[in-house]
């Protein structure tokens, strides 16, 4: 089973680890971390990467910074790769 997913905040100093939290649920039904690895939320354009931000990230960001919340757009996904006993 292959999982993207990548922490959450949901307040100023509240950082939720949610692919720790994918892992522990993961094992706890018997299944086996393989790898964890990083996907980059990029293109390729003219030779060049340029981050692919989604409109919803980039309004998160734009509110969590209004209100004083220092942080960025997310740049990767945590990936999960999976497999039973």
């Amino acid at each position: 089973m292959v999982i993207t997913c990548r922490p959450v905040r949901r307040q100023r100093d509240d950082l939720i680890d949610l692919p720790g939290e994918f892992l522990a649920v993961a094992r706890s039904v018997g299944l086996i971390p393989v790898q964890r690895c990083a996907a980059m939320l990029a293109a390729v354009r003219d030779g060049q990467i340029v981050h692919r931000a989604n409109m919803f990230g980039l309004l998160a960001v734009r509110r969590a910074r209004d209100e004083g919340i220092p942080v960025h757009l997310v740049a990767h996904e945590d990936v999960l790769v999976l497999r039973r006993y």
